[in-house]
């Protein structure tokens, strides 16, 4: 084992959520088909990450809904829609 003093390397983006997620952000209110997995237990884990925020392209937490619906084969889709950020609801109530 040898140590290689190096920069560390830009993290990985996933530049299909981030475009997704703006996507989304284009038609507010409106639910899209945004994944399809073979896994029920993914789909619903992909449904909690977007709603809480935790998927960086989906921040910040509470501005998309998502939810995960299981089909007859197996698989299970991931379905989202952005509302609106926590800074706008704050303003309007």
């Amino acid at each position: 084992m040898h140590a290689l003093f190096q920069p560390l390397p830009a993290p990985n983006r996933d530049q299909a959520a981030h475009d997704t997620a703006e996507a989304l952000r284009d038609r507010p209110g409106q639910w899209a088909r945004i994944e399809t997995l073979g896994n029920p237990n993914r789909a619903a884990n992909l449904a909690y990450r977007i709603r809480t925020g935790r998927h960086t392209a989906f921040q910040p937490a509470g501005a998309f809904e998502a939810t995960a619906r299981s089909s007859d084969d197996g698989t299970a889709s991931v379905y989202a829609r952005y509302t609106e950020t926590a800074s706008e609801t704050r303003n309007t109530h």
